[in-house]
């Protein structure tokens, strides 16, 4: 039985096991205890860096007005008019809204695909509006499921509250799209020991969304290939030779002003969350919300009468709503 439902952002009828909305984006089913929270999976030091970030309130004025409005606009303007948008019934929308039920997302992100040759993924935005951008690049040397890792890594950062320190962390180092001076952000009026202390947080909020990613996948060896394959790439891309991806890859002091942890940090870090208890907790969690995702709809999914979403059984008809 198809059943419609309005969402409750935007109020389009949408068929409720698409889990989200096609026009906005927005979940049509809140979230319950089933589902997978922040605390589930997010890295200590991730957690107690984001929060000192967000008690800087010099930063705030900076953030708000400046990144969040300016950076926001511009880059949005430009996606619509140079890349072209994800649709809700494509196969890649349909491995978003799987990913974005898995890690239990309120919202999934503005899609796009940007044509370049530069394998690449990011995200970027506000705590209300977010996008995710995917090269052409990426997607030609990706597998299925090494994309919906990547997919899972960036939807990992929406649910662990990352994006808007993101933005300020990579317009620090590089600048997406846009680069600060046509901003005219005044980044220069950072601190050079706080720049080092975002940068830092941010390599920790990189092995968060590698949890992520692992969550989504279910397989280490599926990121590891996805990492190889972007390393590789970035070798074959400066014309040297291919770097040996070990222990020796980057020293600590290079790795302490960039924006990600090396590949043996990033590896011995997800294989140690792969083989804990921790892990195995999580794994039990997702498999059970996903049995459970027909159940936990507002209406029963056999007469359409009105529920309460935990409820198994159908207050109307009495079926059983597994």
């Amino acid at each position: 039985m198809s059943l419609e439902i309005p969402c409750p952002n935007c109020g389009v009828y949408v068929n409720v096991e698409r889990f989200f909305c096609l026009k906005c984006g927005h979940r049509l089913v809140p979230l319950t205890r089933y589902d997978v929270t922040i605390e589930d999976f997010i890295y200590p030091p991730d957690r107690d860096g984001l929060d000192a970030l967000k008690q800087v309130a010099a930063i705030y004025p900076i953030v708000n007005k400046l990144v969040l409005k300016k950076y926001i606009k511009s880059a949005g303007s430009w996606l619509s008019e140079n890349a072209v948008e994800v649709g809700p019934s494509s196969e890649l929308g349909s491995m978003l809204r799987e990913c974005g039920l898995i890690l239990g997302l309120k919202s999934i992100p503005k899609a796009y695909i940007l044509r370049s040759d530069e394998p690449n993924a990011f995200t970027f935005g506000s705590d209300k509006l977010q996008f995710l951008v995917i090269s052409s690049g990426l997607l030609e040397i990706l597998s299925d499921r090494e994309l919906k890792a990547v997919i899972g890594h960036e939807l990992g950062h929406i649910k662990c509250d990352h994006v808007v320190y993101h933005t300020l962390a990579e317009l620090l180092t590089r600048g997406i799209l846009f680069s600060s001076n046509i901003l005219g952000l005044g980044l220069e009026s950072l601190s050079p020991i706080f720049k080092i202390l975002l940068l830092s947080w941010h390599r920790e909020s990189e092995v968060s969304a590698d949890r992520a990613s692992l969550l989504v996948v279910n397989d280490p060896n599926v990121i590891k290939s996805l990492l190889a394959k972007l390393i590789i790439h970035n070798d074959q891309r400066r014309g040297g030779k291919p770097e040996v991806i070990d222990d020796n890859i980057v020293n600590s002091i290079s790795e302490l002003f960039s924006t990600h942890p090396t590949y043996s940090n990033r590896i011995k870090m997800l294989m140690s969350y792969y083989r804990s208890s921790e892990y195995l907790r999580v794994k039990a969690k997702i498999e059970k919300r996903l049995k459970l995702s027909k159940a936990l709809m507002p209406v029963c999914r056999f007469c359409g009468a009105r529920k309460e979403i935990t409820d198994l059984f159908c207050p109307k008809c009495g079926r059983s709503q597994l």
